[in-house]
């Protein structure tokens, strides 16, 4: 795991439903998809719902009182292993698990946690839920779609409302540092066209657009996308059939594949082992759930820190063989 916390934390409470001891000015109000919220007071007990969320909170120093399941990468618990080391490095207990992060929310088990704030900036939460929750505590959804918006988009929000946004912003600040410097260290990235997808199991594959977060990280870190649009407006992928796979234009590819048994059957398919960066070694796999969370799906600072390396090692082979 890279370390770039530099201080950060020390900044901040490692106490379950700390604050950092210099914060903004409240009330603050902050803008969502279903409206305002006005928090009154620095919160003392904070819950987060949906992906990303507690990984930011405990990234700025704070214990959620309730974390929610995250099965995908996770550990028997449902706990990410950048989430655990987190927590061990504060010097927490493991808090409650709620229910899976992508489901539905369970308004009793988190009312029963007492929260004073409810973070769901990246998440699925209705407007039916949000409203329920409302009654009890003050709640930030998401900002214009569910499941949407860049990681930096997250952490800023999360740290506004925990009064701790000049912490936030340092975070984001580092953060990009580290994926900035990714071209220092693997020269050969550098200018390199990249398209990145994941296997559908239906004779297609879905490949993310140039505005898809993974996308963005990708450019990032000094490569260049060129993705066409998504058929739909509001959509982050298109499909390629297995048939066309070996026309896609690009000196490397990205796989996403959930193990490395997956990974093997396909790259095995005959439309698929035909394509030019498969014959030559320009494709960088991702094949371990855990890796393929932490960068292609909840991605924060904290999980970033903790896979970045993972990912960029085999891009940068590829992108060696793409010379």
């Amino acid at each position: 795991m890279i370390d770039l916390r530099s201080g950060l934390v020390a900044a901040c409470l490692v106490a379950a439903g700390g604050s950092a001891a210099l914060a903004q000015e409240f009330p603050l109000t902050i803008d969502h998809a279903y409206g305002q919220t006005t928090i009154e007071a620095q919160p003392q007990r904070v819950l987060t719902w949906g992906w990303v969320a507690h990984d930011v909170v405990l990234d700025l120093g704070v214990v959620p009182v309730g974390l929610p399941r995250v099965s995908y990468g996770g550990d028997a618990e449902g706990v990410s292993p950048w989430t655990r080391e987190a927590l061990e490095e504060l010097g927490a207990e493991l808090p409650p698990i709620l229910g899976e992060a992508a489901g539905e929310v369970s308004l009793e088990a988190m009312l029963a946690l007492e929260p004073d704030v409810i973070l769901a900036p990246y998440s699925g939460m209705t407007e039916e839920e949000y409203t329920a929750l409302s009654q009890f505590a003050d709640v930030i959804p998401f900002k214009t779609q569910a499941w949407r918006g860049a990681w930096q988009d997250t952490v800023a929000v999360i740290g506004q409302a925990l009064g701790l946004e000049t912490e936030a912003q340092a975070l984001i600040a580092e953060t990009e540092a580290m994926i900035a410097a990714t071209t220092e260290n693997h020269p050969q990235i550098a200018g390199k066209t990249v398209l990145n997808f994941v296997n559908r199991d239906d004779g297609t594959v879905s490949v993310r657009t140039s505005a898809d977060p993974r996308s963005l990280l990708l450019t990032d870190a000094g490569l260049v996308s060129v993705a066409r649009e998504a058929a739909d407006a509001n959509g982050y992928t298109y499909f390629v059939s297995h048939e066309n796979f070996a026309d896609l234009d690009a000196d490397i590819l990205v796989a996403f594949l959930d193990s490395p048994e997956a990974a093997d059957a396909f790259f095995a398919l005959p439309y698929i082992a035909s394509a030019p960066q498969v014959a030559e070694g320009r494709v960088a796999v991702v094949d371990d759930e855990a890796v393929t969370m932490a960068v292609g799906g909840a991605i924060s600072p904290l999980s970033l820190r903790w896979g970045w390396e993972a990912f960029i090692g085999p891009i940068a082979e590829a992108a060696e063989n793409a010379r």
